[in-house]
């Protein structure tokens, strides 16, 4: 299965990102003439035409830009993640259709039954990142609260408020891992 080349390529974007803000220092650095243990000034906030502010402003907007990248990188590894999984349930366990109580006959079955949650939980949340408000953001809500931490109830359960953090998605991984390697 290729789980792990997709778990590698998501730690390799995430790392690009990462890698933004070095290159953001760097440029910083590099316009205002700064070596790399030199002591960041101070710009004039009352000055618009001030040019340490201006280049502070303009970092501030890439960094800012890396940050809201890694969400979506995120949900997008969680999508592709769980069609993995559907695609080895598919093929190598012979359920054909994805239906979630015959995945769990054969988890069991195979000595895997306390992942079935997690896998459920996977399930939900990536159709709940693909399709938007609907029964499986609700669902979600219901068993996992916390993967909707600005909604208050199920009905403000959505994509837009579904948050999948670096440790959920590598729990997933791990879980999906765990099932599926020899």
């Amino acid at each position: 299965m290729d789980v792990e080349d997709l778990q590698s390529a998501y730690r390799a974007s995430l790392a690009g990102l990462k890698h933004s803000e070095a290159e953001i220092e760097a440029r910083v650095r590099d316009e205002l003439g700064l070596g790399p243990d030199d002591e960041w000034p101070h710009g004039d906030d009352a000055d618009p035409e001030d040019p340490v502010g201006s280049v502070y402003e303009r970092a501030g907007e890439l960094d800012a830009q890396a940050k809201r990248g890694a969400p979506m990188v995120r949900t997008a590894f969680l999508i592709a993640l769980f069609h993995a999984w559907e695609r080895h349930c598919n093929t190598t366990m012979k359920t054909m259709t994805y239906v979630t109580t015959d995945v769990n006959s054969v988890l069991q079955r195979d000595g895997h039954g306390s992942s079935c949650d997690d896998v459920e939980y996977l399930q939900l949340a990536a159709n709940c990142a693909k399709h938007g408000p609907g029964k499986s953001c609700r669902a979600l809500f219901r068993k996992r609260p916390d993967l909707f931490p600005t909604a208050t109830s199920e009905t403000n359960a959505s994509h837009s408020t579904l948050s999948i953090e670096d440790a959920t998605l590598t729990d997933f991984f791990e879980t999906i891992l765990s099932i599926t390697r020899p």
